[in-house]
């Protein structure tokens, strides 16, 4: 096996041993960077197995697309820093009897008051 190429050394190793699958996923490098990986699967048990193991280990995410879909994107892909929205979009609002309910919105309840009048 390769000691670089992840995604040669598990085709490699399910080829020897067919009761494993190749699983292809993402590895969280530090600095909240992406890269593509793949590990093999036990299809009798489910344990996974990492051919081409990094130092230090980082986590794992299954990519939950296709083969296709995942081998057409890029190698890395670079995680946007996120901060959350400045102001609160769902609030709490309280109905007639007191009791605290969600509300996208303040003003719910405007809605059709005079249909009827």
């Amino acid at each position: 096996m390769d000691g670089c190429d992840a995604h040669e050394n598990g085709n490699d190793f399910v080829a020897e041993h067919p009761d494993w699958r190749v699983v292809r996923g993402w590895l969280m490098s530090p600095g909240d960077i992406l890269d593509k990986h793949v590990v093999v699967e036990s299809l009798l048990t489910g344990q996974r197995f990492d051919v081409t193991p990094l130092d230090p280990r980082v986590p794992f995410f299954e990519h939950p697309g296709t083969a296709e879909e995942f081998d057409g994107l890029w190698h890395q892909i670079s995680m946007p820093a996120y901060s959350p929205p400045a102001r609160l979009v769902v609030m709490e609002a309280s109905d007639e009897t007191g009791r605290g309910a969600s509300a996208v919105a303040s003003d719910a309840g405007t809605f059709g008051e005079d249909a009827d009048a």
